[in-house]
Parts: structure tokens; C-alpha cells; sequence
């Protein structure tokens, strides 16, 4: 049986961020994986030779200081999103091209849209960033879910609409699904309710070149020896002995001082812990369930959009384009539209028929009719289609996990607090800073290992 200080479990940004600190502070460490390659929830999708996007998480923005941070210390590189030009705003078969960040809505609108935001941004500032269960109104609040807030607070069809089909693409699943209170402890530390929407300024603004799986294989590269072990999903973590920790994975057995989990309360549930978790702790993972975000892709010999003025930024109500981004290259070489597809979108006109959601030559076929209603008749004629269902990962149990109604409140700092020598990691355990972000992920797995390191003496 192997030993060292400290296993990992998930080979994510955050599990891979753990590992290279603990290293760093003279720490021998084990990585467990149960995918066949590193980068959890990032991941690069091969387009043509050279040429690559991105699968999963792929943005980063200014506040996200850690793994801006990270990036640098890796030597990696980012470029900015293409924003030059015009973007597209669709509904109800109106389509309109504008500038800056604000779709074309008229002033009453914007007004009903404006008190929206002005009225979360109020409420997200009583909201402790470290401790959002403390908020005064905590239990009112984790009660309802956002969409349910939009629905009876709006006063015009379209900010209801807009609101809620902003959001469903910044949380990867329905706001009738995500608690109040997860929502404004989302604004209270990710920039407000404009931060995680802006590109320029905001969480779009940069890609990583070569993709943000780089974050995550670099980081893999750079640690000892075969301290990754892939294809080895953790089966069991047995704390029976006093002072070690056994974890058995499908291929090893390690006995250890410290154990971080680097994983969505959802998947982590997969472990088998002896003795049992704290009923809190189980129950959270019993609903930590993710959003289920897909992304498709259309590639284009060019970025033709970019010849008429736009920008290939869209936000529709089509069903296959609520939101549509430039996803090319750095250098322009070929055109890369990428779009969200919500499988569950009570909240919008969207209706996904069986055929679409199983069919992926349906797919295809609906995107570029939606794109060519977007962007013109040369959307049509694309060289390649591509697409990354997350809702098929083996692994992975969808998107970031914002936490159902109750769960905020109810289990309080059980993603957080440590269990015997089980600490936790991953983006949903960042509490105070960019939850569901890359960024969120980098400072969870700097936590646990800051922890686990000290527990090791």
C-alpha cells in the first residue's frame, strides 16, 4: 500500500490548484481521477489541426484575482473576447442590432428591468459574503427561487423574459430551480448583478489561449511523477483507523494523513465514507445535483459575421440561440459560433421537441436555421458542427450546482466545513468568492490545501 500526506480526489482546476500547493509546501500527494484525462468541468473540443474551442468553462474576467493569478503563474496566456462591432437581439420575431451591453428594450422596459436590478443588487448587499445563511432574511429568501422572485417582481413580459433567460445561461439550469438566496450570495461576491453578465468588464471578458483545459493539464505536468492517477474513480475513503486515512480507488489503495475531495457535492456522493458523514453533510450531497448545460458549436471557413459589423454576440428567443458567442480563434483564422442549449427552460418560450433532444443531425439542423435567422443566409453553409453534452458525462453530473431552494439556509458551512480529515474543494466550495467560477474553483482548492498542509504536522 502506498502512503503519502495527502490524496486528492478529482483532477479539476481546483483538485490540480490543491495538489501544487501542497506540493509547494514539501507535502507528498496522490491525485485519484475517474475520467481518462485531467480538467474536471474544462475541456478542450478539437475543431481542425491547431485549432481548437472549448467543451466546458472557458472564461475569465476582472475580480476573478485567483485564477487570473494562476494563469500567469503557469505561463499561460489569455486574449479577449471579439466585441468589436454590433451584437443581435431577437424576440417575437423582431430582430434588431445595437451597441454596448443593453439590448434595444423600450424605456418602460428598461425601467421594469432596471428596478429588477437595483432591487437584487439592494438585497445581495445584506447578504455576508462568508456566510450567507446569517443573512437576515436567509430563510425568506432560500424559501423561493429566483425565477419565482422574477415572475411576481417584474411588470413588463420582456424584463421577466430577459432576466430569466439572461440568468438560465449564468447558471446552467432553470432560475425556477436555483434559491433566492444562492442567486444574490452570487452578486454579493461575483460584481453585482452585472459582473457575471458583462463581457467587456465582466466574467466573458478573456479566453485562455489554447483553451482552459491548459490550466488543468499544465498544472498536472508540473507535479511529480505519477502523482496522477487516472481512470480511477474513488470508491471508498476510511477514516476507521485514527490519525490515516485509507482511500481505495478502482486501481489503488492509499493510505494517507489528510484527503481533500475536489468535487461537486452531487458527485462526491458517489463515495462510499466509513464511518458515515454528518447527516447535514449526506443531505447535501443527496441534492447537489447540476445544471444541465450543453454547448454547441458551428464552424465557419471565417468570421464572416465580423465583414458586416457584428460582433457574434446574440441573445434571442429561438430555440436553439439564447445566447450566441464568437468563439473563434485568437488570430481570426476560422469563424466558431457557440451557443447554450438549456434542457429545461420553463421560464422562456423555448420548447425542445424529442427529435432535438436526441438527434444530433437534429441539432445541427435547427442551429443553422436559427444562426441563418441571426446572422444571414451564409450562416447556413458551415464546414463542421460540433458539441459538447454535458448531460452525458460519466463522471460529471452536469454544470455548477447553484443549490435548490432550502439548501442555502438548511446546511449552512457543511460544503466547507472539514469532516475528520476530509476536507472539501471544488467551485461550489468557494463561499465567498466566485462560486461557480474557475476562479471559485482555484480558491477552494488553495483552502483545503492551506488546511490539509497545517493538519499534517
Amino acid at each position: 500500500m502506498r502512503d503519502v500526506d495527502v490524496v486528492v480526489v478529482g483532477a479539476g482546476i481546483s483538485g490540480l490548484t490543491a495538489a501544487r500547493r501542497l506540493v509547494e509546501a514539501g507535502r507528498s500527494v496522490v491525485v485519484f481521477e475517474a475520467n481518462d484525462r485531467v480538467g474536471g468541468r474544462t475541456m478542450n473540443v478539437d475543431v481542425t489541426d491547431g485549432v481548437m474551442t472549448e467543451g466546458g468553462g472557458q472564461w475569465v474576467g476582472p475580480g476573478q484575482d485567483a485564477a487570473l493569478a494562476l494563469i500567469d503563474e503557469l505561463g499561460l496566456e489569455t486574449f479577449n473576447t471579439y466585441t468589436q462591432g454590433k451584437s443581435i437581439y431577437l424576440r417575437k420575431g423582431k430582430r434588431t442590432m445595437y451597441d454596448g451591453v443593453v439590448p434595444p428594450l423600450s424605456p418602460l422596459t428598461l425601467l421594469d428591468y432596471a428596478q429588477l436590478q437595483m432591487r437584487l443588487e439592494r438585497m445581495a448587499k445584506s447578504v455576508p459574503a462568508d456566510a450567507p445563511w446569517d443573512a437576515k432574511r436567509a430563510t425568506q429568501w432560500d424559501s423561493t427561487t429566483f425565477g419565482h422572485w422574477i415572475d411576481r417582481n417584474a411588470r413588463t413580459a420582456e424584463a421577466r423574459w430577459l432576466m430569466s433567460a439572461a440568468f438560465s445561461m449564468v447558471v446552467c439550469q432553470d432560475p425556477r430551480a436555483v434559491s433566492l438566496l444562492a442567486m444574490l450570495h452570487l452578486f454579493r461576491t461575483s460584481g453585482g448583478v452585472e459582473g457575471p453578465l458583462n463581457v467587456e468588464g465582466g466574467a466573458q471578458e478573456a479566453r485562455v489561449v489554447g483553451g482552459t483545459v491548459r490550466i488543468a493539464s499544465t498544472l498536472a505536468e508540473q507535479l511529480p511523477a505519477g502523482a496522477v492517477i487516472l481512470d480511477s474513480p474513488v470508491e471508498e475513503i476510511d477514516q476507521s483507523d485514527a490519525g490515516n486515512v485509507v482511500v481505495r480507488s478502482r486501481h489503488a489503495t492509499v493510505r494517507c494523513r489528510q484527503v481533500i475531495v475536489a468535487m461537486s457535492p452531487g458527485d462526491a456522493q458517489r463515495i462510499h465514507f466509513t464511518p458515515d458523514l454528518p447527516p447535514l453533510r449526506t443531505k447535501l450531497q443527496q441534492v447537489g445535483g447540476g445544471g444541465s448545460m450543453n454547448k454547441l458549436f458551428m464552424v465557419y471557413d471565417r468570421p464572416f459575421w465580423r465583414d458586416d459589423g457584428l460582433n457574434g454576440q446574440a441573445l434571442s428567443d429561438l430555440m436553439m440561440t439564447p445566447f450566441v458567442s464568437d468563439n473563434s480563434p485568437p488570430d481570426g483564422s476560422i469563424g466558431i459560433l457557440v451557443t447554450f442549449m438549456l434542457q429545461s427552460t420553463a421560464h422562456t418560450t423555448l420548447t425542445w421537441t424529442d427529435e432535438v433532444l436526441t438527434s444530433q443531425d437534429a441539432r445541427r439542423e435547427a442551429l443553422t436555421k436559427d444562426l441563418a435567422t441571426l446572422f444571414g443566409p451564409r450562416a447556413a453553409e458551415p464546414t463542421q458542427y460540433l458539441e459538447k453534452l454535458w448531460t452525458n458525462e460519466p463522471w460529471i453530473s452536469g454544470c455548477v450546482n447553484m443549490l435548490a431552494p432550502g439548501s442555502r439556509s438548511q446546511f449552512r458551512d457543511a460544503l466547507t466545513q472539514p469532516v475528520g480529515n476530509v476536507h472539501w474543494a471544488g467551485t461550489e466550495a468557494s463561499i465567498d468568492d466566485h462560486p461557480g467560477y474557475m476562479d471559485g474553483a482555484v480558491r477552494a482548492g488553495e483552502r483545503a490545501a492551506c488546511a490539509a498542509a497545517a493538519a499534517c504536522h
